[in-house]
């Protein structure tokens, strides 16, 4: 594609995003999302100075949901662990309660993101009380998992590309 003169645009990146994906080659995916965040066609996500960070995911798909989280995560610890004294502070991911989702799956990102996080990064999620569309990885969660063998087995999926 590109040597044809042609740069992908948002769709092509869902796309090979959804692929890499779906076949479990998570360094491939994230290796593309970095790509499209650095072309600024999806959010970059990093801790706030002040207040309590609210990563919005409204409008992106599953597959690049769950790798711009990875990649969040992924920069957060290894940023901490550069410090003496890592500091963690709870974090809202908004999902959306899934009304504008057509389709016999339901509310996707409100269900398999928070899955994703535990089921292949092993986080703990809660969800927001009084906000089904909402879910929160609180600092000290966050901070067992920094220091655990679940991140440890995280971050090897990612090992075979540099960090952002």
């Amino acid at each position: 594609m590109k040597e044809r003169g042609l740069e992908p645009n948002v769709v092509t990146y869902n796309a090979a995003i959804k692929v890499c994906f779906d076949a479990g080659m998570y360094a491939d995916a994230l290796e593309k999302t970095r790509e499209a965040v650095s072309k600024e066609l999806f959010p970059s996500f990093r801790l706030v100075s002040s207040g309590v960070p609210k990563w919005d995911l409204h409008g992106l798909s599953e597959a690049t949901s769950c790798m711009l989280l990875a990649d969040a995560f992924l920069s957060i610890i290894d940023f901490s662990g550069k410090h003496e004294s890592p500091s963690f502070k709870d974090i809202i991911v908004v999902t959306g309660k899934g009304l504008n989702t057509d389709g016999p799956d339901g509310p996707v990102l409100r269900e398999r993101v928070p899955k994703f996080l535990h089921e292949v990064a092993g986080l703990v999620t809660s969800p927001v009380e009084g906000n089904e569309g909402r879910f929160i990885i609180t600092a000290e969660s966050l901070q067992r998992w920094a220091s655990s063998t679940k991140y440890g087995h995280f971050k090897i999926l990612f090992d075979n590309i540099t960090s952002s």
